[in-house]
């Protein structure tokens, strides 16, 4: 290697050095910038969905809807008919008992397998023993007259 390329090579390596810092800081804040155009794109679209609700709660039908419809309010004259068990009338299990299932399906998906096995196996030692006499006896009714 010549003294010439030698000179030329500290050169662009100093260059380098001095430049690296400066274009790694460039492309960090450009990945900074791309995340808040991204962040206020979203804001953006939130607001426009907040307006078209304002929007639709200016309109006095739709408010009118609402109150039908959330608090159960009638028009006068109208007679308002309460369904007192929904299973009857639609054949399925109600909101709540739906609930409550997906709440025990979710919550049998997140135990173990074994630990679920153990819990049967303790649960049905339980009824077992609280719900009748191993011996088969009952005992004999007490006399109430002393």
């Amino acid at each position: 290697m010549s003294l010439r390329a030698l000179a030329l090579f500290l050169v662009v390596l100093m260059a380098f050095a001095v430049l690296a810092p400066t274009l790694r800081f460039a492309v960090a804040q450009q990945e900074q910038l791309r995340e808040l155009n991204a962040a206020v794109a979203d804001a953006e679209e939130r607001n426009a969905d907040l307006e078209r609700q304002l929007a639709r709660w200016q309109d006095p039908e739709y408010v009118q809807a609402q109150a039908r419809d959330r608090l159960g309010y009638v028009m006068p004259g109208e007679t308002p008919y309460v369904v007192v068990d929904p299973e009857t009338v639609t054949g399925g299990e109600s909101p709540a008992e739906a609930e409550a299932a997906e709440r025990v399906a979710e919550r049998a998906a997140a135990t173990p397998w074994y630990l679920r096995t153990w819990e049967s196996v303790q649960v049905a030692g339980e009824s077992v023993v609280g719900d009748e006499d191993p011996s088969g006896l009952t005992p004999p009714a007490e006399d109430p007259t002393p």
